[in-house]
């Protein structure tokens, strides 16, 4: 048996795994009522009225600031266990691949907004990062300004009052005659 062979085999049985430890994590969230969602970014960007980008480059990320993702946000729960059975053989792939390459897999590609990443390509290659405990990983970066804070333990029913706030800055532009007074939601909110 060549070790690529053994080594599919072993991500075969790791996707499994990670996928029970994703049901787990479903029933944990219902009962604690915490959202184990991934954000969606085109809500985000929505609600948030995100315009302006800039190229950041390549760089290393926190993989616990990675919040969401880009067209993908139901595939995987918010520690990017994968939640579909269909998506078996292409993580195996990937998770052999990993394997194999290493650090040589090239970069993901994300969004980010605040202090937090949404995954536009590399929602496996950030799951199984996660699931072998690294702290970053590589990825391209795409910056979108915004006046709102999003920390990494933003939950999705927050996304309504950041959007309000969104809204109240944009009527009253008081972020722009006051700049150095703190507007964030945790500072006026709680």
């Amino acid at each position: 048996m060549s070790s690529n062979s053994y080594q599919y085999r072993a991500a075969i049985y790791d996707f499994q795994s990670a996928r029970q430890r994703a049901a787990v994590q479903e029933i944990l969230a219902r009962v604690t009522g915490k959202s184990n969602q991934l954000l969606s970014y085109d809500d985000v960007a929505e609600k948030l009225k995100l315009r302006a980008r800039t190229e950041r480059g390549v760089q290393h990320i926190p993989l616990d600031a990675i919040v969401g993702s880009v067209g993908r946000n139901t595939d995987f729960t918010r520690t990017f266990l994968p939640r579909r059975a269909g998506d078996q053989e292409r993580w195996a792939n990937v998770k052999t691949a990993f394997l194999e390459y290493g650090a040589n897999l090239p970069p993901i590609e994300v969004y980010k907004v605040g202090e937090v990443y949404f995954v536009v390509d590399g929602n496996h290659r950030v799951s199984i990062a996660r699931q072998e405990k690294f702290a970053t990983i590589e990825a391209r970066v795409i910056e979108f300004q915004t006046d709102i804070t999003l920390t990494p333990d933003i939950q999705p029913d927050d996304l309504i009052i950041k959007a309000e706030l969104v809204e109240f800055l944009g009527v009253t532009r008081i972020h722009e005659a006051r700049p150095n007074v703190d507007l964030s939601v945790t500072s006026c909110c709680q």
